[in-house]
């Protein structure tokens, strides 16, 4: 029987030692129900594509719209650029340091990107926070264009908070408690700066 906290300690002292593949691990955290659902993924995304393009679309003459400047648009490429390498960077890392060679993971990584925010992965959601206003010259920035915005931001938020509740702790248990303590959820400055000083301490 597979503790409610910590239950893929087994799984990683197994791989350790070779008694099962990274597929049989895989397996395993599926039996297990510590995979990331997905079932309900696509309707956010929806949202979002909808609000954004087809209704931004058809309604941009009625509603207020507004031009952004280009040097905003420019940043905002960089900051999503940036977001998209943080991205890879941090999925690139479940493969090569997460267990199973694989997105999911049976180890806690707390290095990289990692050691300054707890969810790195998200910040390649950036990109589509602010495609709305890098695309802005083709399609129109309306009201409908934020709330495509708001939605995404919400919905990942609340992804996040789901899977800490129902997979992070559950798989990690007190090691996570520890970790939440010490590395935000997202506060890159405030992980950074906690970063420096746990350095300075060490």
């Amino acid at each position: 029987m597979v503790e409610k906290e910590g239950g893929v300690k087994d799984l990683v002292e197994k791989l350790k030692k070779g008694e099962i593949t990274t597929k049989e691990g895989y397996k395993e955290l599926k039996k297990r129900k510590l995979l990331e659902k997905e079932k309900w993924e696509f309707i956010p995304w929806a949202l979002y594509v909808i609000l954004w393009v087809p209704f931004n679309i058809q309604f941009s003459e009625q509603l207020p719209s507004f031009k952004f400047p280009l040097f905003i648009i420019y940043i905002s490429i960089i900051i999503s650029a940036l977001g998209v390498y943080i991205g890879i960077w941090s999925t690139r890392m479940h493969y090569k340091k997460g267990g199973l060679k694989h997105d999911e993971t049976v180890i806690l990584i707390r290095d990289g990107p990692y050691s300054v925010m707890r969810h790195p992965g998200m910040a390649f959601m950036i990109l589509f926070f602010l495609l709305p206003i890098i695309l802005s010259e083709f399609i129109a920035f309306t009201p409908l264009s934020v709330g495509a915005i708001i939605v995404m931001i919400v919905s990942s938020y609340w992804g996040v908070l789901l899977e800490e509740k129902k997979l992070d702790i559950p798989k990690w248990g007190d090691e996570y408690r520890q970790y939440m303590k010490e590395v935000p959820r997202f506060n890159f400055i405030k992980g950074y700066i906690n970063l420096k000083k746990k350095k300075k301490i060490g």
